[in-house]
Formats: C-alpha cells, sequence, structure tokens
C-alpha cells in the first residue's frame, strides 16, 4: 500500500485516518484522505486566518495548512516533525496539520467515535474555499 492510499475495511466497518495535534488525536473518515506528506517548510500567508498556519505547495497546486489548535481546545503544538494530510473536500485541497504520524484504524459501523472531524461541515463553517486558500 503507498502512503497515500488508505486502507478499506468489511462492509460493516468504517476506516479512520487518526492524526494528533498537542496531547489530542482527531480522526477523518479515510476515504476523504488524498495523501500523507512530510513537511519541510510553510510559508505563512499574510492576512489569513490564524487557523491557517501558512501554505504548502504540492504538485502545481497550493494547500492551506490548517492548525487545528487554533479551533479546538488542544495545548499549543510544537509542529517539530509536522505532517500534512491533504484532504479532498468539494474538489479542492486543504490540509490539516499533524504532530504525530497519521494511522489507520478500522471500527465497526455501529462504534461512536469521538473527535470525528466531518470535513464538509469544517469546510462550509471555516469558509475555506471562499478566502481562495483551498483552490486546485
Amino acid at each position: 500500500m503507498k502512503e497515500d492510499q488508505a486502507p478499506q475495511g468489511a462492509p460493516n466497518q468504517k476506516t479512520f485516518c487518526v492524526f494528533g495535534v498537542g496531547e489530542r488525536e482527531f480522526l477523518l473518515a479515510a476515504d476523504e484522505v488524498r495523501e500523507i506528506v512530510d513537511i519541510s517548510r510553510i510559508f505563512p500567508i499574510p492576512g489569513a486566518p490564524d487557523y491557517i498556519y501558512g501554505a504548502l505547495p504540492l504538485r502545481g497546486k497550493i494547500i492551506p495548512a490548517i492548525d487545528l489548535s487554533k479551533i479546538y481546545p488542544v495545548e499549543k503544538p510544537s509542529f517539530a516533525n509536522p505532517k500534512l494530510l491533504v484532504i479532498g473536500v468539494e474538489n479542492e485541497n486543504i490540509g490539516f496539520l499533524s504532530e504525530t504520524s497519521p494511522f489507520f484504524v478500522t471500527f465497526d459501523d455501529d462504534i461512536l467515535v469521538d473527535d470525528l472531524i466531518d470535513t464538509k461541515s469544517f469546510f462550509e463553517t471555516y469558509r475555506i474555499k471562499n478566502m481562495g486558500y483551498g483552490k486546485n
């Protein structure tokens, strides 16, 4: 399996990508994760909202890097060796910063998971597409 491909669960199961910011772990639906990227440098975006840590050029596209510690109650992360989870939302790409190496887990459908990020709702709430930062 390539790093940018998520494993698939059985029909009665759901697979999630787990990543960490501060002391907290978040989950994303595995099928929304397009790839996981090692970050060497993130470029600041002057005038961007404080939850946009910066941007990363990736294969000719600019991916905004979202710092979830600015949105959720999380201790200030160090992002010493960050990873970027590139997420596809409404034909656009955004990225969530992670302090830990993301990994995939599979649960039965009837298990409720905490700290699951609904990317469509997140995208609409923080209006990233309307700011032009997530354009492909």
